[in-house]
């Protein structure tokens, strides 16, 4: 092994030692001083892809970013004091996605807590219960007691980075820029955890098929999750067996030939004789959170059913008052021992018609964004055409997200968005942060105030020429415009739509990114493949109309439902 110098400082060496034990190759450093010790134990280490991110906050989600194309563990970096708060934002969404980021906090030594001492805060369980596990590392590890110590709970911590974020926090004394080289027969102790194969007993399996049998109107509700071929080919074989209503989204990524895969478009436009016919059963979720919150209304409102949620979990996940069985459980082995042991049944007319419902009200929507005018709705709509297959697309929060759910999906497109907490906070990072390794093009879909929040993303110094960025801007946070209720607020435009007149193309020539605007004239055919014939990354604005975006929204669903009623 080729030589190299490293830490002096036997923690930033230990844990050097166990992250790429425990699966973690990518790490991004926010630089600061009191961090100098685990920078330089992983720098010089061939095993590492560093990325410096000065921003703590986009630093984070750029992490997050990371773990999303493989679901290893990816860590960020920090030095002590305010700067370990700004990791808060990301330790939440990777909290509620259940992703592996592992969260190094430097600190000073915890005799010098509230001493008036610089860049010193109580960083103990800083991040509260938005951890899967948490450790203080002791600062003194001279003894034989205490470096095991150390050695145990930083195995235990990095194990439970599967469930989501971790968080250990590192107290260094000074000096801290001290280094030695790095020895190849200094090894320390890695504890790992035997998988075990989980599956349902037979009393469970005879109790589950029961139940299913005697419901006659079935929904499988899927919400937010990475593509999964497994689930989807155990669906289907389900389907094939006894049939059943999937619902998904975007966010989903599912690709099934019977799913209804646009809820708000369907839900949103029936007659209440169709709303009657449509009220299920039984209720089965997996995955994530569900962007729809139309569904969501829609069980409250009908109650008459038993839910079940698939998949491990410590919280009972109640979303709509009806929870009976929380079923631990990977979902595609589910579906495989409920395939294998379901009677067939040849009885799919209540399935089918609203199958068919779906692809009518495709065709609908088709026919109205030919003729729609140009809005946030008609550019989602002609961007979704034009995304390379193959590649994945991230949607910023709030309203680009929700507009992507009303169109049906081309195929091979993996879909993202930060739905964890549905912050706009870390859009941006992200998806930037996917991009460094997802192998093909991602592409950033957000509005500018998303974009200008998190532009602090492009301050990285290994920007991904993979990344393509296509900003909506309607001059502010048009979604205050979609929902119920804020428009009538006296100061609605300054204090929740943040109305503004700024020029976004300054992002681009701050962080050296391709920046092109849109003209009023020019098609949008052009803009997008002006966008993916960049050789590096790129952003494209196209500019929306702020009060009219609405009003096509609303003149769309109003469409779908004069349609219904004919």
């Amino acid at each position: 092994m080729t030589s190299y110098d490293t830490s002096d400082k036997w923690n930033a060496r230990l844990l050097a030692f166990l992250l790429k034990a425990h699966g973690c190759q990518h790490i991004v450093v926010a630089p600061g001083s009191r961090n100098a010790a685990l920078i330089e134990a992983v720098v010089n280490d061939p095993d590492y892809q560093l990325y410096s991110v000065p921003d703590e906050r986009a630093a984070a989600f750029t992490a997050l970013g990371l773990t999303l194309e493989h679901r290893r563990p990816a860590a960020v970096v920090c030095t002590s004091g305010s700067a370990a708060a700004n990791f808060l934002p990301a330790a939440t969404e990777a909290y509620y996605q259940q992703l592996p980021l592992v969260l190094l906090t430097a600190d000073r030594p915890l005799e010098w807590l509230d001493q008036g001492i610089g860049q010193t805060i109580d960083q103990h369980q800083l991040y509260g219960r938005h951890v899967r596990a948490y450790t203080a590392l002791l600062r003194d590890t001279d003894d034989a007691l205490s470096r095991s110590y150390n050695e145990r709970k930083a195995n235990e911590v990095l194990l439970a980075s599967s469930q989501g974020p971790v968080h250990i926090n590192v107290p260094f004394a000074e000096p801290l820029y001290e280094h030695r080289a790095h020895d190849p027969a200094e090894v320390f102790r890695v504890i790992r955890r035997a998988s075990v194969e989980a599956t349902l007993s037979a009393e469970a399996l005879r109790e589950l098929v029961a139940t299913w049998a005697a419901k006659k109107r079935v929904w499988v509700l899927a919400g937010q999750m990475p593509p999964q071929p497994a689930l989807a080919e155990a669906l289907e074989t389900l389907q094939a067996r006894s049939p059943f209503l999937l619902l998904t989204e975007s966010l989903s990524n599912l690709e099934t030939p019977r799913h209804i895969g646009s809820i708000d478009r369907l839900i949103n436009t029936l007659s209440e004789e169709q709303k009657e016919k449509l009220q299920p059963d039984l209720v089965i979720t997996l995955g994530g959170e569900v962007v729809s919150k139309m569904v969501k209304n829609f069980l409250h409102q009908h109650q008459a059913f038993e839910h079940w949620h698939l998949g491990p979990t410590t919280a009972l996940k109640d979303t709509f008052w009806r929870l009976t069985r929380q079923i631990d459980l990977a979902p595609d082995v589910f579906f495989r021992c409920l395939a294998a042991a379901v009677a067939p049944s040849s009885d799919t007319a209540w399935r089918d018609y609203w199958l068919a419902q779906d692809q009518q009200r495709g065709a609908w929507t088709r026919a109205y964004t030919e003729q729609a005018p140009h809005s946030d709705f008609k550019v989602t709509a002609q961007l979704l055409r034009h995304l390379p297959r193959g590649s994945r697309v991230h949607w910023a929060n709030s309203a680009s997200v929700r507009y992507a759910q009303l169109f049906d999906r081309p195929a091979g497109i993996a879909h993202y968005a930060n739905r964890g907490t549905s912050g706009i906070d870390g859009c941006t990072s992200t998806a930037l942060g996917h991009a460094l390794v997802a192998g093909a093009p991602v592409t950033l879909v957000t509005g500018d105030v998303a974009f200008l929040y998190d532009a602090a993303a492009f301050w990285n110094d290994a920007l991904p020429d993979q990344l393509r960025v296509v900003v909506l801007n309607n001059q502010g946070g048009n979604i205050f415009r979609i929902i119920n209720g804020p428009r009538s607020w006296d100061h609605f435009e300054r204090l929740q739509e943040t109305h503004h007149a700024h020029d976004l193309s300054a992002v681009g020539q701050t962080y050296g990114v391709a920046y092109q605007k849109l003209a009023p004239s020019e098609a949008l055919s052009g803009g997008f493949e002006w966008l993916y014939a960049q050789p590096r990354a790129a952003i494209l604005e196209i500019p929306t109309p702020r009060a009219e975006n609405p009003g096509t929204l609303g003149r769309f669903f109003k469409y779908l439902a004069e349609n219904n009623d004919k």
